[in-house]
């Protein structure tokens, strides 16, 4: 009787101290990751801010917004075809690393023709932004344009300033790599 008592008294005791531990353990985690927000960068516009901001800047008539706004509509339609091959081409890419019933030279041979599909939609998607690009800058005048020019600028300078360039891999077999550079003396 007194050990059920006691296993009692004890199971008591550690269903009311754990509810304590696991509040105190939730707000360390808060905290933390309170913290490791204010290292983040800053928090950006979301996308109708910032379509409102760019439509603001190179004073956009409705008329020109409607266009715009049709243009976006188009190619996006267009895009998203894209896109989602690209996907399966990554997942198929993933299911060939992970397969064990292919040899190396298959897999090599698989992985090659993959990569070549995957680089040949991605240059479609690049000729798709480049034409809804020139689509787009065909309904501003002259002033808008400039000021697009502008704000491309800006938008490059920001992105170089942002990300700094890094030199060029050498390898994993690099000799420098592995060993300090000789110097003659």
């Amino acid at each position: 009787m007194k050990k059920l008592l006691s296993i009692l008294v004890l199971t008591a005791a550690f269903v009311a101290i754990a509810p304590a531990q696991t509040m105190a353990a939730d707000q360390t985690a808060t905290t933390n990751r309170q913290s490791k927000q204010t290292f983040t960068r800053p928090q950006r516009p979301d996308k109708e801010q910032m379509r409102k901001q760019f439509e603001e800047r190179l004073q956009l008539t409705d008329k020109q917004k409607e266009k715009a706004k049709k243009i976006h509509e188009k190619g996006r339609a267009e895009m998203t075809p894209v896109m989602e091959k690209i996907k399966t081409k990554h997942q198929e890419m993933q299911n060939l690393l992970q397969s064990t019933n292919l040899s190396d030279e298959e897999k090599e041979k698989q992985k090659e023709q993959i990569k070549a599909e995957i680089k040949a939609l991605h240059n479609q998607a690049k000729d798709l932004r480049k034409k809804n690009s020139e689509e787009f800058e065909k309904i501003l005048n002259k002033d808008q344009k400039s000021e697009l020019e502008k704000m491309k600028a800006e938008g490059r300078a920001k992105f170089e300033k942002e990300h700094k360039a890094r030199p060029p891999f050498k390898g994993l077999g690099s000799p420098s790599l592995f060993f300090p550079p000789k110097t003659d003396k």
